[in-house]
């Protein structure tokens, strides 16, 4: 018994030494490990300079070392979250032998992408989101407007230069040197993601982070930018709402037999014209408080909200985005509801059709028609307004402008609009739903001073010379537009047919102004007004984007789509913007989009438009060889030509001169018979064609 309890007692001092000693070992291994400059190295490279990079591009997020600063210790689980993005997209670098190279590539990808989000945001105060890589065909035909010739070829030397640096670094570039086993860095590598994944998705969950924003820079400073645009990478589309079902869509639609399209049109009180005025970054710049002006601005526009109904318009975006207040206005849609920063023209409506005001009056024999005096292929609108139900759209391709009638920026006057809506009204024999998109306000806005004798003077308030010359340029600008407003107004009323226009900003300008400068406090608000011929009574009130087609059509008592009747029913009631609301129109958003379809009976009543390009048929009339100031010439006579009409003979694109509206000529040799010519409208800044003539073969000179 004695021995048992001794040979037990030993038994466990010896377990215990072998644990002090195991131990021992493994503090040992610790020590040997820290000791190891390799691996102190990998340490502080995957964990250090992630850190110090999100520091750097919050920095930039903010355009402020202190504010940057500041949200590292305001949002510590934030920004540390953020830093495990980048150390998780690093520790792929593992399982590769050029480690430098793939660092400094992240690295560089990460750092730049921070850089442009900083000089977007003192371009246009809405950050850089994936959306703008999504129209960067758009955006680098803006280039030289916003950042001018010399910082454009600034800006590409860079890129070039880093791009060179990357190249010889994988060329040339340091290897790892000792051996590593692949497939445990890969496993290491893999864990890193998954963990950072877990704690990313339980972040959301619990509320730290959000995956739909009602305001981008918002919360492009609450969660940080690598979160902000991550998330916009991953989600588009309307959410399925967690109480989706027929039931549900039964019950905002007011239909029990699940086919929407047995409901009956209201007769309408009246079919006047209705036209959309979309005016480019236009607002009441009298609302910056401490800026004075030798005098007003914008006499008419502030006469006309005086007089007819009018209020404040809650717009998406600050400086840019003029498509979503497009898509907003269009549709009824809410575009919170969508990713964020996602611009649906791109995302969507390019082989999408989706319920319109354009469909809408369809229903209620109307023509529709969009007119803008700025490229055609901007924001894809060719492609995109054939799927939102238009007959026509003209754009800066098929109007005869002259050299006047541009900005000292580049941009189309907004005066060349007028003569274009009344030829639209005249086009047809119906009555007209014309959507007018003006470009005249457009940024960016110069800081040299450009105007040799400006009508609209700054006169107090704004002391540095450069943003005081951009603000009297802007100021200039929409002086312009408010007096086409004028001409537009009396052309209309001239016209004598009954007609409803619709005036508004798509958002502010691009001009740094912060919510405190601003009179209304509020950076995402422009002004409306609606003037009409016709003794509308007047009615103000602020409402959203989204509302304002419903408010035109309930004004009309026109029913006709399941969005249009969802908004005018709570329109009719005045209960304001509630969950709700918000709820029931995303939920029909969803259903009449990616859904069942429930509230259109489980198929979409809306199909492709042949939408025609220009209003006036484009026709070659004559082909002949002549002789101007000694020189040999083929012209071509026709009609309807503009500067941006191009000819092919052969399929082969020549060099036009634009004589005028019915002659163009061209240096063409050994003209022969059967020779085929084409006039096609080509889009100046990439030589897209629009659309094309019929097909004219040369039998000689007649």
């Amino acid at each position: 018994m004695f021995k048992q309890v001794k040979k037990s007692k030993d038994q466990k001092e010896k377990n215990e030494m072998q644990n002090e000693e195991s131990k021992n070992v493994e503090y040992k291994g610790i020590k040997k490990y820290f000791k190891n400059k390799i691996y102190v190295k990998n340490i502080v490279s995957f964990i250090l300079i992630p850190i110090l990079l999100n520091l750097m591009i919050e920095i930039f997020n903010r355009t402020s070392v202190i504010e940057g600063i500041k949200y590292v210790f305001l949002q510590p689980l934030r920004f540390l979250i953020t830093s495990m993005i980048i150390m998780a997209v690093f520790s792929v670098a593992l399982v590769f032998k050029r480690r430098v190279f793939w660092f400094s590539l992240v690295g560089s990808i990460f750092f730049i992408m921070g850089l442009i989000n900083c000089i977007v945001q003192n371009m246009r105060v809405s950050p850089f989101n994936p959306s703008d890589i999504a129209v960067l065909d758009s955006a680098i035909t803006l280039l030289d407007k916003y950042v001018g010739k010399s910082n454009t070829i600034f800006f590409v030397i860079g890129f070039v230069a880093v791009a060179i640096i990357l190249v010889v670094m994988f060329v040339k570039g340091p290897k790892v040197q000792y051996k590593f086993n692949i497939w445990k860095n890969l496993s290491i590598s893999l864990m890193v993601i998954i963990v950072t994944f877990v704690i990313l998705k339980t972040s959301i969950m619990v509320g730290l982070f959000d995956t739909q924003f009602t305001n981008l820079t918002t919360a492009y400073r609450e969660y940080g930018f690598v979160y902000s645009f991550g998330i916009g990478m991953i989600e588009k589309g309307v959410k399925k709402p967690d109480d989706y079902s027929e039931e549900k869509i039964e019950e905002l639609t007011g239909n029990k037999n699940g086919d929407d399209f047995e409901v009956e049109l209201t007769e309408a009180t009246s079919t006047p014209n209705i036209i959309f005025l979309q005016l480019e970054s236009f607002f009441d710049i009298k609302n910056a408080e401490k800026l004075e002006f030798n005098q007003n601005p914008i006499p008419y526009f502030n006469e006309l909200q005086e007089n007819y109904s009018s209020g404040y318009l809650d717009v998406f975006n600050v400086g840019y985005g003029t498509c979503n207040t497009e898509f907003e206005i269009m549709t009824s849609m809410n575009l919170n509801d969508f990713g964020p920063g996602e611009i649906p023209y791109k995302t969507l409506l390019t082989d999408t059709c989706v319920e319109s005001i354009a469909y809408n009056l369809k229903d209620y024999g109307y023509s529709t028609h969009v007119v803008h005096n700025n490229d055609g292929t901007f924001y894809h609108r060719n492609a995109v307004f054939s799927h939102l139900g238009y007959d026509t759209f003209t754009p800066v391709e098929y109007m005869d402008i002259s050299e006047d009638q541009y900005t000292e920026t580049g941009w189309v006057k907004d005066e060349c609009l007028t003569e274009e809506i009344i030829n639209t009204l005249k086009s047809t024999s119906k009555q007209d739903y014309i959507y007018t998109i003006s470009v005249q306000g457009h940024g960016n806005y110069p800081t040299e001073k450009v105007l040799d004798n400006p009508v609209i003077k700054l006169t107090g308030g704004e002391e540095d010379e450069g943003r005081k010359n951009a603000i009297e340029y802007y100021a200039n600008q929409i002086y312009e537009m408010d007096l086409f407003i004028k001409e537009l107004t009396q052309a209309l009323e001239d016209y004598g047919e009954d007609t409803i226009l619709v005036m508004y900003g798509d958002h502010l300008p691009g001009l740094g102004f912060s919510e405190k400068d601003l009179v209304n406090k509020n950076l995402y608000q422009t002004e409306y007004v609606i003037w009409d011929n016709m003794g509308l009574e007047k009615d103000d009130k602020e409402l959203e984007t989204f509302q304002l087609a419903p408010t035109i059509l309930g004004k009309l008592n026109m029913n006709s789509g399941v969005i249009n009747r969802f908004h005018q029913s709570y329109l009719k009631d005045e209960v304001g913007i509630d969950n709700e609301y918000l709820s029931g129109l995303q939920a029909l958003e969803y259903d009449t989009i990616y859904g069942d379809k429930i509230a259109y009976g489980g198929s979409s009543p809306y199909t492709v438009t042949k939408m025609q390009m220009g209003i006036k048929e484009i026709e070659i009339t004559n082909v002949k060889q002549v002789k101007v100031d000694g020189e040999e010439y083929v012209e071509i006579n026709g009609k309807n030509f503009t500067k941006f009409s191009k000819v092919y003979v052969n399929g082969k694109l020549y060099d036009t001169e634009y004589v005028d509206t019915k002659t163009l000529r061209i240096k063409y040799e050994d003209i022969e018979s059967l020779d085929s010519f084409v006039v096609s409208q080509c889009v100046e800044s990439s030589g897209y064609v629009l659309s094309s003539t019929k097909e004219y073969l040369y039998y000689g000179d007649n």
